[in-house]
Order: structure tokens, then sequence, then C-alpha cells
């Protein structure tokens, strides 16, 4: 299993005694901000079981900060939906009290570089709704590179989809940056 260590956190694999309390936050996270599809807590506790091992559709990694979860990073890849070595990241801090504290950018920094140098990625994209400032400044920081709006892009329950940026950054763009 693999573990990424960063200066204040560590991205691991979901321990068994985590991940009744995972399917509670991912289920509150689904309510919060759902995508327009319900919540499948069966689907969801296989992939946090897997977690911290690559699939043929993901690797995902808890947020662990000070022996304590708050939230997971995710990178995927599934071969039915992008070309070979285009890896998609997503992100959740559980906690918002700790967002806009650098935990979120550690933890994408940590698993852009996994993506990079441990899975053979050539370009790693991530999207974010147009409104959130602080995913687009931490993707900004990191030398992801603004490709545009996908307009109408990610459902939601209570109302029209919403507009997404896409951000991207390859290889060459990464080795140059870090």
């Amino acid at each position: 299993m693999t573990h990424l260590r960063g200066e204040r956190i560590v991205l691991r694999g979901y321990r068994p005694d985590e991940i009744d309390a995972a399917l509670v936050r991912s289920a509150e996270s689904a309510r919060r901000y759902g995508a327009g599809r319900e919540f499948d807590a069966e689907r969801r506790r296989e992939r946090l079981e897997r977690s911290g091992e690559r699939t043929a559709w993901e690797i995902m990694f808890a947020i662990d900060l000070d022996g304590r979860i708050v939230g997971d990073v995710q990178g995927r890849c599934s071969d039915q939906a992008m070309p070979p070595g285009v890896w998609e990241i997503g992100i959740e801090i559980d906690d918002e009290t700790l967002r806009g504290k650098g935990i979120g950018r550690e933890a994408v920094s940590l698993i852009t570089g996994h993506l990079f140098e441990g899975e053979d990625a050539h370009r790693v994209q991530a999207t974010t709704d147009v409104d959130n400032t602080a995913m687009r400044r931490v993707l900004e920081v990191l030398g992801y590179t603004d490709e545009g709006t996908l307009r109408g892009f990610m459902p939601k329950s209570d109302g029209p989809p919403r507009d997404y940026e896409m951000y991207a950054i390859t290889f060459d763009d990464w080795m140059r940056k870090h």
C-alpha cells in the first residue's frame, strides 16, 4: 500500500476502523454537494476498502493530518474515459475549518507528483466549480493551466447544472515548476 508523506500530511489508504466514519462523511457531502445521482454507500465502501492501491479506475488516499482523517484525494484514470497517461484528480476536505490552511494544496501537490513519478502520467487535470476560487488558486499556484469553462458540466439536485473550469498540467510543466 502506497503512503505519500508531505510536510504536514500523509496520504494513505483508509484503515478498516476508519471506513464507517468516512462513509458518514461521504453521505453528508453527497447531500450537500449532490451531483444529481443517489449516494451509493456499497460502492463507496468498496472504494474506501481499496484505497491506497491502484485499481483499474483510480487511486484514492485518505488525507491524514496528525493521525486524524480530514478528507481524501483521488486520481482517476479509467481506460473507458481517458486516453492512456491522462489522469483527473479530485479532493475533498471534510472539516470546513481546515480549508484555506494549505492542506488541500499539499494533498494536490503530493498526488500530482505521485501520478507523474509513479503512475506514468503525462497529463493531470482537475475540474472545479467556477466559483471555487480557493481550489482554482491551489491549482494555479501548483502550475496547472486554466484551459477553459465546461458549461453546464456538473448536475445539481437543487438547480441547473453548474459551470466548471478545466485545469491541467503536463509532465514537462510539472518538472519545470517542481
